[in-house]
């Protein structure tokens, strides 16, 4: 007798998202795509990505940041910040720095929500090297 064979379900994740994700919300009088930054946007945006991800190793030493960490790395790099939001939203540095404060933060999360594996990759790294070099360098030592 033969059986009928049933189709794998499908998978929950959505492979295309996991590759380029993005996500849209209304800003305004507009509704933005905030898109994950793409490898050669990461490399003209090297200074502002290198700014973030500077600080976030500098506020922890096993790469877990909470929102906490990541408002006090971008209020100590508004500049930076702003460049990488308006470069993911596909929006001009003018109109994101008017955004009034509920806009910002909601721009924001949406911002880390997309881009954080991107962005905690790379503190991972910087952290696993700092690991590695007191590891070859041996321990600090204290003066007498």
């Amino acid at each position: 007798m033969a059986r009928k064979i049933k189709p794998p379900a499908s998978p929950l994740v959505d492979e295309l998202a996991v590759l380029q994700s993005s996500r849209a919300l209304p800003l305004g009088e507009r509704t933005v795509t905030v898109r994950e930054l793409g490898f050669f946007e990461s490399l003209r945006l090297h200074e502002p990505v290198a700014a973030l991800v500077g600080g976030l190793v500098t506020l922890t030493d096993d790469g877990n940041v909470d929102l906490g960490k990541l408002h006090r790395v971008c209020a100590l790099h508004p500049d930076a910040t702003l460049a990488l939001l308006a470069q993911a939203s596909d929006q001009s540095l003018e109109w994101v720095h008017s955004l009034n404060a509920a806009h910002g933060d909601l721009l924001l999360m949406t911002f880390w929500a997309v881009n954080a594996d991107f962005f905690l990759q790379r503190v991972l790294s910087a952290l696993e090297l700092q690991c590695q070099n007191r590891q070859t360098n041996g321990p600090e030592s204290s003066p007498p």
